[in-house]
């Protein structure tokens, strides 16, 4: 039997704590025993925003990947950080990335698929939406407990807040990236408020 896999994507643009959160919710699942993390070349959601390069990105996730094997060593999940949508031109849309990963991942005719609870209001509107309700679980953290409003292709589940913003970050609040991302982007010179 295959091992299950989920895929977590995201413009990442920093990768911050709050990530690092999920991937240690993941593993707190135990359903999982890796989690497929992509970077998005150009996020359908953010088209005209203008993130720091994939190659960054990918750098700095890689990075995260590394400090979330430091801080959680009893976690039993492996990261994975996936290139994929970087190495295609256009607009990155979950339903090719899922239709790619889709022979080797699929569970019971479906990928799982990890999002945040910032998604739910919008998730039937996302591109290619009949696919993606036939063959993807989503798998979405939440702050509040109880009953929500989520398709029925969507489990809830409830956990513990962390409170990290790319775009706060990007506007000068460092707290929340960890200490060997926070080096890559004084290295690297990138989002100039926080320097």
């Amino acid at each position: 039997m295959k091992s299950r896999t989920a895929l977590f994507g995201g413009t990442f643009d920093p990768p911050h704590r709050g990530h690092l959160h999920i991937f240690h919710q993941v593993a707190l699942l135990g359903r999982f025993s890796s989690l497929i993390v992509i970077p998005a070349r150009i996020s359908n959601f953010k088209q005209g925003s203008h993130p720091a390069s994939f190659d960054d990105r990918f750098a700095m996730v890689s990075l995260l990947a590394d400090d979330y094997r430091k801080e959680y060593p009893d976690d039993d999940l492996e990261i994975i950080v996936s290139d994929y949508e970087g190495r295609k031109e256009g607009v990155s849309y979950t339903s090719d990335t899922v239709r790619h990963f889709f022979d080797d991942y699929s569970f019971d005719g479906k990928v799982d698929f990890i999002i945040g609870d910032d998604h739910l209001a919008a998730l039937e509107h996302w591109h290619d939406w009949e696919y993606l309700h036939a063959h993807v679980r989503f798998i979405c953290f939440t702050r509040e407990e109880g009953k929500h409003d989520a398709p029925d292709n969507t489990e809830c589940i409830h956990s513990p807040v962390v409170h990290a913003s790319s775009s706060e970050i990007r506007s000068g609040s460092p707290e929340m990236l960890t200490e060997s991302v926070r080096r890559y982007i004084d290295g690297h010179q990138l989002y100039r408020a926080l320097r």
